[in-house]
């Protein structure tokens, strides 16, 4: 089967319609996908706040594993965007099994790492004896769902690559809807079933991520997806496992990084004292809210131009680069200089009675939004380097910007001028015009396309 029914035509047509029916679903999933910890967290509330902070100190954590195991999923996303482009519909199945097969294997040795090293890393962090039990027995049993979840991630991420985003949208709203239905349940008990609490609302997130893995898995089996799984295309491939490690270390390593980065953001932030720590976390919120979009862009451009690149039409792939980054520099700026006027309401509600974080965070969204289209670009166009098969350019331009510019910049600003915390929100537009001006550079004078495939 070449064409899955629902599946977006990518190397046809107006390239700023498709860029945006691929986008808005991809957005929308990555909403839903960041969205389990926060329903278990609604739930855990009422158990009090050890319960709450059991689940924000195992986020940090767990957020980092997830980081480092994306790249095989951004791997099998580039190969099959490439091959689709190139009607390779063939190899679509190869590519999709040894991804699944990398995942497994790599998902399995993460539980093993995760397990041994939670209650270290706990200590290490300053959480307390209470929660760190509480946050260990939830980390446990989420490890134990690793595998199921990092294969739905991978299989979410191909069938992307292949235009069926509309599908994985759902797939994954489902699954969220399953994991609230599942917390009280599970957390309080129902019937003869007895309360299980914390672990409950871990067991809820594994339980209904089966279910969604259970779910894509017959979608690709009973013929129904571009991507079919057959047994024979699961005995390992040296030549593919060299290939989607190239292409998938660089973005691991770009999506670590990236997340340890903002950890130590948060850690100068905090330096500043709990006012500090808390107008950072409020100020955050909204701007990682906005990210959503800014990486569902990002991927839409790497689906698109990669099927044009697969399909060997490089003139369509340039424009559809040109086309996204001019979407993500046009809406966002929109969007941030809308927010403007309701800052203070927007900060009140998320800070209710705190005059000086409101204050604070407030700052920090005047001086982030009016330049967050200016930042948009430069993500949109690491998304097209991805796409053309350059993961290690995207990997170092990403890592240029953090640790060239807004780092230091954060670090200068905060502690050696009269800015303060305040150029802990500085380093966010630097780095952000930074990454721009770095990778338009390279997009107009780098050799930023690779092609994987030859056309068929």
């Amino acid at each position: 089967m070449a064409k899955a029914s629902g599946a977006i035509t990518m190397t046809e047509g107006p390239l700023l319609s498709i860029l945006i029916k691929v986008a808005i679903p991809i957005t929308l999933t990555n909403l839903v996908q960041s969205s389990y910890d926060i329903v278990n967290a609604l739930w855990l509330g009422q158990l009090g706040e050890v319960a709450i902070a059991s689940v924000a100190a195992s986020g940090p954590i767990f957020g980092v594993l997830i980081s480092l195991g994306s790249g095989l999923s951004t791997a099998g996303a580039v190969l099959i965007a490439q091959n689709a482009g190139a009607k390779r519909f063939d190899a679509l199945d190869h590519i999709s099994a040894q991804t699944l097969l990398m995942v497994a294997i790599m998902a399995l040795a993460f539980t093993g790492i995760g397990i041994l090293a939670s209650q270290p890393l706990l200590r290490l962090i300053g959480v307390e004896p209470e929660i760190a039990a509480l946050a260990d027995t939830y980390l446990a049993i989420r490890y134990a769902g690793m595998i199921p979840m990092f294969a739905f991630m991978a299989i979410q991420a191909m069938l992307q690559a292949v235009g069926e985003v509309r599908f994985a949208m759902r797939v994954q709203i489902g699954s969220l809807v399953f994991n609230a239905l599942l917390d009280p349940i599970l957390i309080f008990g129902f019937g003869p079933l007895p309360p299980f609490g914390v672990a409950g609302a871990a067991a809820a997130t594994v339980i209904a991520q089966v279910a969604a893995l259970a779910i894509v898995l017959h979608h690709m089996l009973t013929g129904r997806s571009a991507l079919h799984l057959r047994g024979h295309h699961f005995r390992p491939d040296a030549g593919h496992i060299w290939l989607a490690t190239g292409l998938g270390v660089p973005a691991s390593i770009e999506q670590a990084i990236r997340t340890f980065s903002s950890l130590l953001l948060m850690s100068l932030a905090a330096s500043f004292g709990t006012l500090g720590l808390a107008s950072y976390g409020v100020g955050t919120r909204l701007l990682f809210f906005w990210f959503s979009p800014i990486l569902g862009l990002s991927i839409a451009a790497a689906t698109v131009v990669g099927q044009n690149v697969g399909a060997g039409l490089a003139d369509r792939a340039e424009q559809a680069a040109r086309t996204a980054a001019w979407l993500g520099f046009g809406a966002l700026t929109l969007v941030g200089l809308a927010h403007l006027p309701f800052v203070p309401q927007i900060m009140a509600a998320l800070a209710p009675g705190e005059e000086q974080v409101i204050a604070n965070a407030s700052t920090f969204a005047y001086i982030f939004l009016p330049l967050m289209g200016v930042g948009t670009v430069g993500q949109v166009m690491l998304g097209v380097f991805r796409g053309a098969g350059n993961t290690r350019q995207s990997m170092t331009l990403s890592i240029a910007q953090q640790w060239l510019f807004q780092m230091p910049a954060a670090w200068l600003l905060a502690l050696w001028t009269p800015a303060g915390i305040a150029g802990v929100w500085w380093s966010y537009p630097i780095g952000g015009a930074a990454l721009t001006a770095m990778t338009l550079a390279w997009f107009h004078r780098g050799p930023w396309r690779r092609q994987l495939v030859a056309a068929a």
